[in-house]
């Protein structure tokens, strides 16, 4: 049997059978100066010995030997060396006999005696070459196969790579996540813990701003930077003296009011090391800009963060709600009259119609129904953040409670001079 690989010329053999020596002789003669081994065999039983010890790529055969015919042994060599390409000898009155041969030794190509020589080295060489190709292709298949099943693997080491490299990517992101979740838990805890701060007016301000800037249809991550922004919007006013903000704005000189915006400055300065917060840190550092461009940084319109605008509407909202721009609290109704005064000038009119026609977008508590700690059972979630009196947190958003957690908060509770009531989302009683 041939072995597949690729050949080149001093590596094919090519075997000659007859039981005539005179015969085998010219073909010698006529094959000898080729570059190729040739081999020699006077009978059938000798060629098949020499089929067996050599790898021959061609045959050429008399028809007619004595106890082994031409037919006969390609039949065989057929069978046993079917990549061995097969010529028969044969005379004009063996033409019944050529025919069977063709069909049971399956020759490829037969030759009449008295032959010619350049048509005997012709069909050598094109019986060769045929092999070359059929050995080239046997060995680019095998190479195909090899490269297939290495780039298999190769796919398979990746697919493994990939899963393990998210696996690390999402185990990465919730660990930021966390860690993002406790420097703003901080952060807000800083502006609590300041007895002429409001935590409650960073609550509201916040849920406004959340609330505005969903009816616009913004992407969830700026929902939720202009929300984290506007519960941070003040947190400037931790480096200013407290008498720039214990009283109304309006009650300010004019350098009190151009310092009282230096907040913007010094809050920039507080979030710089959070380098994940830039977006947030734009929305606090450009929420008194003016459309006209008279703001501290004379933005004008298209150059303002939408999330500052949003701010700035939510924000000024509740200043006058709560008595922190005049001295007098606004209702509804006075408010709407005042912020109108300034759109187009501070307020982009966009912003300011989603607050003036949605009702539903202005609440300084939460709608859902609360529940007691003595309700509390292990698994559900905390749907709001729970903050005490001062607005100091107590336990984020989120938070799933243990058998632990309640009984710290009851026992949190028995200190206080009123209850506590909590917002939690539905849970699984399996939990």
């Amino acid at each position: 049997m041939t072995s597949g690989k690729i050949v080149d010329d001093t590596t094919l053999t090519v075997l000659c059978v007859d039981d005539e020596v005179n015969i085998l002789k010219s073909m010698k003669r006529l094959l000898y100066k080729q570059n190729y081994q040739l081999l020699l065999a006077d009978s059938g039983a000798k060629a098949l010995k020499l089929m067996e010890q050599h790898e021959v790529h061609l045959i050429i055969s008399d028809m007619k030997m004595p106890a082994m015919s031409g037919a006969e042994l390609l039949e065989k060599v057929a069978i046993s060396w079917p990549d061995t390409h097969r010529v028969l000898l044969t005379g004009y009155s063996d033409m019944e006999s050529t025919i069977d041969a063709v069909n049971k030794g399956k020759i490829h190509r037969y030759l009449q005696k008295p032959w010619n020589n350049e048509e005997v080295i012709k069909t050598v060489e094109e019986g060769l070459e045929r092999v070359r190709l059929k050995n080239e292709n046997i060995n680019l298949q095998r190479l195909v196969k090899k490269q297939n099943q290495l780039l298999k693997g190769m796919n398979q080491s990746l697919e493994e790579k990939v899963k393990l490299r998210t696996k690390q990517i999402v185990f990465a992101m919730k660990k930021i996540e966390r860690n993002n979740n406790a420097t703003q838990k901080v952060l807000y805890n800083l502006i609590s813990i300041n007895p002429n701060l409001n935590g409650g007016f960073a609550n509201s301000v916040s849920l406004l701003a959340k609330r505005i800037a969903e009816k616009l249809s913004l992407s969830k991550q700026q929902v939720n930077d202009i929300a984290y922004a506007s519960l941070l919007c003040e947190i400037g006013l931790l480096g200013l003296d407290t008498a720039l903000y214990s009283k109304p704005y309006k009650e300010l000189s004019y350098n009190q009011q151009q310092e009282y915006v230096e907040q913007i400055k010094i809050a920039k300065l507080v979030l710089a090391p959070a380098t994940h917060l830039l977006d947030v840190s734009d929305i606090i550092s450009y929420q008194f800009e003016y459309l006209n461009g008279s703001g501290p940084n004379e933005l004008s319109d298209t150059q303002i963060p939408i999330g500052a605008k949003i701010l700035m509407v939510a924000r000024d909202y509740w200043r006058y709600a709560m008595g922190r721009i005049t001295s007098e609290k606004m209702d509804d109704t006075a408010i709407f009259l005042e912020m109108k005064k300034f759109l187009g000038t501070r307020y982009d009119q966009k912003i300011l119609d989603v607050l003036l026609n949605n009702d539903d977008v202005i609440s300084d508590q939460f709608i859902e129904n609360t529940i007691t700690t003595q309700a509390l059972k292990p698994g559900m979630i905390l749907k709001y953040s729970l903050l005490t009196d001062t607005h100091i947190l107590l336990l984020p958003e989120g938070h799933i409670f243990s058998e632990g957690t309640i009984l710290k908060l009851v026992q949190f509770e028995k200190k206080q001079a009123d209850p506590l009531s909590l917002i939690v989302e539905e849970y699984n009683e399996e939990a």
